[in-house]
């Protein structure tokens, strides 16, 4: 393992160069100063609002399922109001100090950054608070990593800890009531994701970044600052770590230091844009007569997605996987030349599934279990947990061998027997209390934890000499992720349009992302999570569809309970409009293809919020525009999130200070600033682009090459009573009785 993989994100920093950034500290009185970088005021510090705060806290965490209840009681929060300053001529060292405590800082310009070091804190504190200058209501911040719900901080307080986005994600759903009733807090709320980091960007063109990986909290409730705590305690090897800074004069330009300083994705491959990646599953025959079926309904197929490919197991949820990353012969017989003759004769790849535990009914897990290359209790045994009747490992990535021994596996399981990528799931369950081969407290792991699998996989990849042909998406993320992973996807929506956990969410959650220094995102086509009544239909399926065609990467999804929700395949209609999407996706490609390029050469997320080339547009900075994005800088995306018995069929979009042309039809919208209600019937996606783009001739023929929308009766709200009951008339119909079989519980 790469020794750089096992620290935490500060190694990510490059403190050698020219000093382009320039902070400067004026002092204000004998109890407050200024510093300001690139001019940029971002610290006021008063007596009665200091720069550092420090104080204690008693806390506990319980977990279950991915979930966690924290309990944490404040019990002292100490201004340190006190200063003094020495100026150097490469840097401002000052001292902090209260109540017999003091906090050391020394603040140096390096490589267009400004970095803001706290080199000694007393041993008796476990919180710390920074406070940066705020200009009350009329400031945007944005990023935090994945938000899924806001996508303007400001107003709101966000915790910095991973864990699982949880079910609706907003207490006023009923489902959300019904899921925290069966397992406690698993319903989540708005703050819940699988993606922390102590990162924003501020409409006053600025960014902080911490290097800390300790939980923590970002706070924008109050006017005058911004609050940003980080926890400590007697096992933190780093405590707080790093501030870092940095200003633009644009958003790209914040976008490009921001990426330099954490890293930018590789290049998505070409094949990725021969079409969809289905989620289909049940075995090698059934595999290959989904494929067949697909194709003959017109859906240009770039790979399928088999997550079942190393078996199953029977519980009383119904059939999960077995989590022992080995081909299963028997699940699927004669894959080991099928998925060769796939890629050479149809030029269809395949994907698998794979997540970083172990099953302790698999081989794999006594190979590890024998090795000692799994996390321990504080017994000194291998933590098993819980993940719903059957009991897991954690492989332990802090043991230079364990990280060896898995990226191996994941290079001869996977790789060397053909997969062309995979989903690295999970990361977000790793235990606080769990104990670790480098000596690290689970507490400071936890939200790096997913840096590390990303990276196993990565160097996996890397040393087949597969980087930037071999596809692996993830949905855990923190700060590092930015240099180890390829593309992350959205990961387990509701199967309805709710905003707080459905289709919607997925925007702002992309765009956060974006602004937070990862570029790529996507998602699960059809949405992933059936509970409590609530199932996947027709038209939800075909809205996502349609989205995914203007996004860097489609895939499907049977979702969490197939034989009660609505596939792709239920219908010749939708499989003709998964069709449809796809060859817009596909036609799209080298319009994309150059988004992407600005994504890996120059940090620039491919999915933006309007502002990031609207900035002196005040409305482009609503809140309310958080459901629209421009791909790239030419193509404004506007998805329909809301069922059409709610729009009928009719949406509204605004467009941003600019010359329009709406690409379905070629009308021009003159000068912008305005909203625009237009016809989104299924199959229509609201888009438009620039009519001073240099790609305009090019948009123009992607319309009038998109194929017609095929012709059907209103789609079903209703899922369909048995998988696969609406097939098409190519498909064997005894096929049918052995999907009803085969699709169950993940």
């Amino acid at each position: 393992m790469k020794d750089s993989l096992l620290l935490t994100s500060a190694v990510l920093l490059v403190l050698c160069g020219p000093a382009v950034a320039e902070h400067r500290f004026e002092r204000v009185s004998d109890d407050a100063f200024d510093i300001y970088v690139d001019d940029v005021l971002l610290i006021s510090h008063t007596k009665d609002s200091p720069f550092i705060l420090v104080g204690n806290s008693d806390y506990a965490y319980v977990s279950e399922f991915g979930n966690f209840r924290i309990t944490d009681i404040l019990q002292e929060k100490i201004h340190l109001d006190q200063y003094n300053v020495t100026e150097l001529p490469d840097r401002t060292q000052l001292e902090f100090n209260a109540c017999n405590l003091q906090v050391s800082v020394e603040i140096f310009d390096r490589n267009e950054l400004t970095y803001v070091n706290v080199t000694s804190v007393p041993t008796e504190i476990n919180r710390l608070w920074f406070r940066l200058t705020s200009t009350g209501s009329d400031e945007h911040v944005y990023g935090g990593g994945e938000q899924f719900s806001y996508f303007d901080l400001n107003g709101r307080n966000f915790p910095l800890w991973l864990q699982e986005q949880g079910v609706g994600r907003n207490k006023s759903y009923e489902i959300t009531f019904l899921a925290d009733q069966d397992t406690a807090d698993s319903g989540g709320d708005y703050y819940s994701t699988y993606w922390v980091q102590p990162t924003f960007v501020s409409s006053r063109k600025y960014f902080a970044h911490f290097t800390s990986t300790r939980n923590g909290q970002l706070d924008f409730r109050n006017e005058l600052f911004h609050e940003i705590e980080i926890w400590g305690g007697p096992d933190a090897t780093v405590f707080p770590g790093m501030l870092i800074l940095g200003t633009g004069e644009t958003f790209p330009e914040i976008s490009t230091k921001l990426s330099g300083l954490l890293g930018r994705q590789p290049l998505l491959p070409d094949w990725l844009y021969n079409g969809v990646i289905l989620g289909v599953q049940g075995g090698t025959d059934l595999m290959l007569q989904y494929l067949e079926q697909a194709q003959s309904e017109g859906i240009s197929v770039a790979g399928l997605w088999i997550q079942d490919w190393a078996g199953r197991i029977t519980t009383s949820f119904g059939r999960r996987l077995f989590w022992n990353w080995e081909w299963d012969p028997e699940q699927y017989p004669g894959l080991d030349t099928e998925i060769i003759r796939l890629k050479e004769e149809e030029n269809v790849r395949l994907f698998a599934y794979m997540n970083p535990n172990l099953n302790r009914e698999g081989d794999m897990y006594i190979e590890a279990h024998e090795s000692d290359y799994l996390i321990k209790n504080t017994s000194g045994h291998t933590y098993l947990v819980d993940y719903g009747e059957f009991f897991c490992g954690i492989v332990d990535l802090t043991n230079p061998e364990a990280f060896s021994w898995y990226k191996e596996k994941i290079r001869t399981n996977l790789i060397d027997f053909g997969f062309d990528g995979w989903m690295a799931d999970f990361g977000e369950y790793l235990p606080p209390d769990a104990v670790f081969f480098n000596g690290v407290s689970g507490e400071e792991l936890h939200n790096l934890w997913p840096v590390l699998w990303a990276a196993a996989n990565r160097e996996a990849v890397e040393d087949a000499g597969r980087l930037g042909d071999i596809v692996f998406w993830m949905r855990a993320g923190f700060t590092g992720s930015q240099n180890a992973s390829v593309i992350t996807w959205a990961g387990d929506q509701l199967v309805d349009f709710s905003t707080a956990d459905g289709l919607a969410s997925i925007i702002p959650a992309t765009l956060s992302l974006g602004m937070s220094g990862y570029g790529l995102n996507h998602f699960d086509i059809g949405g992933y999570t059936s509970l409590y009544g609530v199932v996947r239909t027709e038209e939800l399926l075909l809205r996502y569809a349609d989205f995914a065609a203007f996004t860097p990467m489609m895939r499907s999804h049977e979702g969490n309970r197939p034989s009660e929700n609505w596939q792709y395949y239920s219908s010749v209609y939708s499989m003709r409009m998964l069709g449809r999407a796809t060859e817009i996706y596909i036609l799209l490609k080298n319009y994309t293809r150059g988004v992407l390029e600005e994504v890996t050469t120059l940090g620039y997320p491919a999915q933006r919020p309007l502002f990031y080339h609207y900035e002196d547009d005040p409305r482009s900075y609503d809140d309310s525009m958080k459901y629209q994005y421009l791909l790239g800088k030419d193509l404004l995306v506007s998805p329909v999130y809301l069922p059409s018995s709610e729009t009928n069929d009719r949406w509204s979009v605004y467009l941003p200070p600019d010359d329009w042309v709406y690409l379905w039809d070629g009308t021009d919208h003159t000068g912008g600033g305005e909203v625009v209600t237009i016809d989104a019937p299924l199959g229509v996606t609201p888009v438009f682009y620039r009519k001073d783009s240099p790609h305009a001739q090019f948009f123009r023929d992607v319309a009038a090459n998109a194929p017609p929308i095929p012709e059907s009766p209103a789609p079903t709200t209703e899922p369909p009573t048995t998988p696969g009951s609406a097939v098409s008339a190519s498909m064997d119909l005894a096929l049918v009785a052995v999907i009803a079989i085969c699709l169950m519980l993940v």
